[in-house]
C-alpha cells in the first residue's frame, strides 16, 4: 500500500508545471526579448509623438482652464500627421483655429513646449484695450462671473488680486482672469503705439487665459505654424499642493476635464 501511494505521488508530481530553469531566465535577456522589448518601446514614443502625448502644466498662464497640477492630453493628430520623429508633414488637413487650446514649440527655444490659446490666425488684425480682445476690430465678449468664484477654489496665482470673466471668441466661451487694475497696474493694452498687430500668413497668435500672468505671442511675437504639436484636448489627472504644507490633493472632478470650451 506504501508503494502504492508513492507511485502515485510521483505520477502526479510528473504532471506539475516545472520551475523556472536559468535557462528560461537567460531566454528572457535573449535577443529577441530584448528586440521585442526595443520595438514595444520604440511604438510607444512614436505614438506620443505623432498621435498622442500627455504634458504636465507647471505654470499658471493658462488658469483657470487649464490648472498648475494638470497633466493633460494634446492630440497630435488635430491638425496633420509629423513622420516619428522628424517635422516631416505627412498629410494635413487643417490649421489651429480662433479659441483652439495648442501645444506648440517656444519660438525662443524650441526644445522648450508651450500651451496657450490661440486667439488670431494668419491675417488676423489683433489687439488688447483695457483688457478687451479685439479681433479684426470685433471686441470680444466678457461676462463678468465674479458672483461666483468657486473654480479659484484650489489655485494659489494671487487670486484674490484676479477678476473672473467668460470671453467669447468668436463662438468659443471660456475662461480669463485679469488683475484688478490699480495706479501701479493698470488694465492691460496691446500692442503699444499701433492701432492693431497683423499676424502673418503662416502663424498664429497666442494668449494665456490667465492674461496678466502670462508671457505670450504679445511679448515675443506669433507662433510659426510648423511649430504646432496639437491640440490640447482633456485634462487626464490632475493634483493640487496648497501653500499652506498640507498634503498634495487630487482634483478628481478634474480627470477626463474636456478643454474645449
Amino acid at each position: 500500500m506504501s508503494e502504492a501511494n508513492n507511485e502515485t505521488t510521483v505520477s502526479m508530481n510528473t504532471n506539475e508545471t516545472p520551475a523556472v530553469t536559468t535557462k528560461d531566465r537567460n531566454n528572457a535577456w535573449s535577443f529577441e526579448s530584448l528586440r521585442s522589448l526595443a520595438l514595444i518601446f520604440l511604438a510607444v514614443f512614436a505614438i506620443r509623438w505623432s498621435i498622442a502625448s500627455p504634458y504636465h502644466v507647471p505654470t499658471a498662464s493658462m488658469e483657470p482652464t487649464i490648472k498648475v497640477g494638470d497633466r493633460l492630453l494634446a492630440w497630435k493628430l488635430a491638425y496633420n500627421f509629423k513622420f516619428p520623429f522628424t517635422d516631416w508633414v505627412v498629410g494635413s488637413w487643417g490649421t489651429p483655429k480662433r479659441g483652439d487650446i495648442i501645444v506648440f514649440k517656444f519660438p525662443n527655444d524650441p526644445d522648450i513646449d508651450y500651451v496657450k490659446r490661440v486667439v488670431a490666425v494668419g491675417g488676423d488684425d489683433v489687439a488688447v484695450v483695457d483688457n478687451v480682445l479685439y479681433v479684426n476690430g470685433k471686441a470680444q465678449q466678457l461676462t463678468d462671473l465674479n458672483s461666483d468664484r468657486s473654480i479659484l477654489n484650489d489655485i494659489e496665482d494671487d487670486k484674490d488680486i484676479k477678476l473672473l470673466f467668460r470671453e467669447n471668441l468668436e463662438g468659443t466661451d471660456h475662461w480669463v482672469m485679469h488683475n484688478k487694475p490699480t495706479a501701479y497696474r493698470p488694465a492691460s493694452n496691446y500692442p503699444a503705439g499701433e492701432t492693431a498687430h497683423r499676424v502673418p500668413e503662416g502663424f498664429v497668435f497666442v494668449v494665456g487665459d490667465n492674461r496678466d500672468s502670462s508671457s505670450d505671442s504679445r511679448i515675443w511675437g506669433d507662433v510659426p505654424l510648423d511649430y504646432v504639436r496639437g491640440k490640447a484636448m482633456f485634462v487626464i489627472w490632475s493634483i493640487f499642493s496648497p501653500r499652506d504644507g498640507s498634503w498634495w490633493q487630487l482634483r478628481l472632478s478634474r480627470f477626463g476635464h474636456s478643454l474645449n470650451g
